[in-house]
């Protein structure tokens, strides 16, 4: 079967929801809920939540502006940016997930610095917020047609009539989709060896998987906007870089269990 959309958002009258904005509220609303469960669930302070939350958001649209801007500075107009309207074109549009995940990081590490919390803990059992907010963010970019797919003739593929971003009447393949799959999916997964198994290194877990799956859907991406490298995207040597440092990490951490019962 073949999707088609035709416009940005929902039409009433003549007041329009974005599609994208009405996601990122969804997301908003379905990610509160999950930290709430997780936060009382283990006698955490949802304060403490709430700060970390503030400011890695912050920061999380800082990295995403910021990475957008070094992947496709060629195709922005530098000579335009005093121009009121093409700064607010570029500006309202154009994030980069990775940008934004690094961002997040270092706003959850200042969190630790300015407000004194622990932060391995939130790490451990409000990982899964993380994805969860991303789902919603992938079905939006399905619905507006970004972030779309290689042309591919199949009975899953994606067919765009009005998009802006996406090229359309040209079946492609539904990266969007199929990674808000592989997020709900890891969201879930999460849940359970948080919740079941006491999750210790949930966030480590989360990071290792979303980098084995969004290297893989790389390769499947259509749009020019991610800056390629010697054939691999921005995204994909950001995926394996912390790949890599994650597996390090659950080495570095083999290694210490084994001294530790070699002393004893």
């Amino acid at each position: 079967m073949i999707h088609e959309h035709v416009n940005l958002g929902i039409s009433i009258g003549n007041f329009l929801i974005p599609y994208y904005g009405l996601m990122i509220v969804l997301g908003l609303f379905t990610a509160f809920w999950v930290a709430y469960f997780q936060v009382k669930k283990y006698n955490l302070s949802m304060d403490d939540f709430t700060l970390i939350a503030a400011t890695s958001g912050l920061f999380a649209i800082i990295g995403s502006k910021l990475l957008f801007f070094i992947v496709s500075w060629k195709y922005i107009n530098f000579k335009r940016l005093t121009e009121l309207k093409y700064l607010n074109e570029i500006m309202a549009g154009g994030f980069v997930f990775y940008g934004g995940l690094i961002g997040a990081i270092i706003g959850i590490f200042i969190s630790k610095k300015m407000f004194k919390i622990n932060i391995k803990t939130y790490l451990r059992y409000c990982t899964p917020v993380i994805p969860t907010l991303h789902f919603f963010g992938r079905i939006g970019c399905y619905l507006v047609g970004c972030c779309y797919g290689e042309p591919f003739e199949s009975n899953f593929s994606v067919t765009y009539t009005h998009s802006l971003f996406a090229p359309n009447n040209i079946p492609l393949f539904p990266t969007q989709l199929t990674e808000a799959t592989a997020l709900l999916l890891i969201g879930i997964f999460l849940l359970i060896y948080i919740n079941k198994f006491k999750g210790k290194y949930a966030f480590e877990l989360y990071i290792l998987l979303y980098g084995v799956i969004r290297f893989i859907l790389e390769f499947f991406r259509y749009d020019s906007y991610r800056g390629i490298i010697f054939g691999f995207s921005t995204s994909q040597y950001i995926s394996i870089f912390l790949i890599f440092s994650v597996l390090f990490f659950f080495f570095y951490k083999k290694k210490q269990i084994k001294k530790t019962f070699k002393k004893k």
